[in-house]
Order: structure tokens, then C-alpha cells, then sequence
């Protein structure tokens, strides 16, 4: 028996010990983001991913704001939260790249608690064959436009959290294409990528002023910009892409307000989404010992399984060759 108890505390103490130095080592410290009765405010709010979140988050009590490019879908998605809801949100036309009409928007909007940077273009090609000014496009939408938001309802978030001592967030919808390149999306990737490179500084910048930064990487989503992203996508795109499972708008909506709510940085929306967060956590926040002990037992295991899975992408691309070349 007390052999027994010997061998069972040799086999606990490791972890515990290791939990208890996470414990102390993460950062920045675990927080709960309140919503009700606080100003969310969500880009590429008329539809899909931004829609959904809106909903959700005025169900839970909150004054919401959206903004889309596009004012008949915002009339559009106002009618439908309101139906949904009860609510009644504020709705802004403004592009995201143009700096002065955000600005402008949140200005309008009021002081922000919650801000989700929400809006997304892609056209999925092979840089060969990709017009620079399509790379252009999606690189000034998908990264500028996340600055131009940031940059503009900085201020007055920190300002809000001195005011209300609540903590505050900044979320920044990326893609699982900013976690791993994918064939066809080498623009897309970039401009998604460089959203963590974004978030990561951010958060050292922000730390001091109680606002928390959330990335959150959804897989293919089913929303009016996937099925018309599908129309354009190379075949290899299709095949490696369709190895992945998709979501709804709004499983992926009601993940990231959990995220969001939670203080989380990396917010996956899926099980291949928890997998590749585990295999890209390298040095990202983490606030979660849990989540961080998980981080640092699976990260040899994960690096074998993504090996897999970047073998099994190169044998299909090959194979795909071989057989079009054959063919040709």
C-alpha cells in the first residue's frame, strides 16, 4: 500500500509541479470580459460571422454597434437583430480603409469596451496567377483596416477602462490560413498572419490599461463570402481545404464571444483549430495554466502530427501534378 502511494506521488508531483510554475509564469493574468450593458462594437456586421455576433451579444444585454461597407445590408442586419433580439444596435457605413471614415464611425459610435475587428476579404489564387492589386486589396482590408480601427478607438477605450475599472477587448478575427499556409492562399495567409504579429505586440501595449486581446481563427465558415470564395478556389485549394471540417456563423460566433468573455488570446473554434493552436502556441500570451500545461505536454506530439499532415499536402499536390502533367 504505501508502495502504492509512493509510485501514485512520483507520478503526481511532476505535473503538479509544473502546473504550479504556469501558475506563475502566465500571462497576462486570466480576466472575465462583461458584456451586458457595455458598447460591442463588430466590423462586417451585416452578415455571416459579424451578424451572428452582434445577435449574440446583444441577447446578452449589450448596446451594440455594427459596421459594413454596405448600407442596405445594415438596414438589412438591424431588422434582423432586432427580431431576433428585442435590441435595437447602431449601425455605421464606413470602409475600413479609409482611416478618416473609421475614425469618423467610432467617434459617432461612442467610447468602445468590447471592439471585434471582424471584416475579412479573400480570393483564393496562386501568386503567379494573382493580380498585385488583389493582393493589394486583401492586405489593405484584412491587416490596414485592423489598424485603422485599432488605432482610432484606442484612446477612448483606455480611458473607459480608468473610468468603469472593468477590463476591456480588442478581438481580431484571423482564419486557421493565418495559422498554416495553404496552396492558393499565399496572400491571403500573409495579410492573415501578420494579425498575430499585430495582436501579440498589442498586448504588451495594452497590458497596463486592463484591455485584453483575443485572435480568434475560425475555419471555413458557412457565410455569403465562402460560397463565393469557393467559385474561384484553385482544385488543389479545394482538396487540402476540404480535409477540414467547416462551422455555422454562428457555433463560430458563439466560440469567439466565449473567447472573448473568457480573456483569452488564441480562441480556436474547432478540434483542428485546439490542434493547430497547440502546434503554433510557440511564444504567445497565455493566461490559462491549464491550457498552458496542455501547450507544453502535446507540443512534441503535435509537431509529429503536423508533419503528417504537411506530408499527406505535399503527396497530394505532387499526385495532382504528375496527374495533370500526365494528362497535358
Amino acid at each position: 500500500m504505501a508502495a502504492a502511494l509512493l509510485l501514485l506521488l512520483l507520478l503526481l508531483v511532476p505535473p503538479v509541479g509544473l502546473l504550479a510554475a504556469l501558475a506563475f509564469l502566465t500571462r497576462p493574468r486570466a480576466a472575465r470580459i462583461p458584456l451586458k450593458g457595455r458598447h460591442v462594437f463588430i466590423t462586417g456586421g451585416s452578415s455571416g460571422i459579424g451578424l451572428a455576433l452582434a445577435t449574440a451579444a446583444a441577447r446578452e444585454g449589450a448596446r451594440v454597434s455594427i459596421l459594413a461597407r454596405n448600407a442596405a445590408r445594415l438596414d438589412d442586419a438591424r431588422a434582423a437583430i432586432r427580431l431576433a433580439t428585442g435590441q435595437d444596435v447602431g449601425v455605421h457605413q464606413a470602409d475600413v480603409r479609409d482611416a478618416a471614415a473609421v475614425a469618423r464611425a467610432l467617434y459617432e459610435a461612442g467610447p468602445v469596451d468590447v471592439l471585434v475587428c471582424n471584416h475579412g476579404v479573400f480570393v483564393p489564387q496562386e501568386l503567379e496567377k494573382q493580380d498585385m492589386e488583389e493582393v493589394k486589396w486583401m492586405v489593405d482590408i484584412n491587416l490596414m483596416g485592423t489598424f485603422h480601427l485599432i488605432k482610432a478607438a484606442l484612446p477612448a477605450m483606455k480611458a473607459r477602462t480608468r473610468e468603469t475599472s472593468l477590463p476591456a477587448s480588442i478581438a481580431i478575427m484571423s482564419s486557421q490560413a493565418g495559422q498554416v499556409g495553404v496552396y492558393g492562399y499565399t496572400a491571403y495567409s500573409a495579410s492573415k498572419f501578420a494579425l498575430t504579429g499585430l495582436a501579440e505586440s498589442l498586448q504588451h501595449e495594452v497590458v497596463s490599461d486592463d484591455i485584453h486581446v483575443s485572435l480568434i481563427f475560425p475555419p471555413d465558415t458557412e457565410t455569403p463570402g465562402l460560397v463565393e470564395e469557393k467559385k474561384k478556389r484553385p482544385e488543389l485549394t479545394t482538396i487540402i481545404a476540404d480535409s477540414s471540417g467547416g462551422m455555422k456563423a454562428d457555433d463560430v460566433a458563439m466560440k469567439a464571444l466565449n473567447g472573448i468573455k473568457s480573456g483569452r488570446f488564441i480562441v480556436p473554434c474547432n478540434f483542428e483549430g485546439a490542434m493547430l493552436a497547440i502546434a503554433t502556441s510557440g511564444l504567445t500570451p497565455q493566461s490559462s495554466p491549464l491550457i498552458a500545461f496542455v501547450e507544453v505536454i502535446g507540443a512534441g506530439l503535435m509537431r509529429f502530427v503536423a508533419l503528417c499532415f504537411q506530408w499527406n499536402w505535399f503527396s497530394t499536390i505532387e499526385n495532382w501534378y504528375a496527374k495533370n502533367k500526365k494528362h497535358g
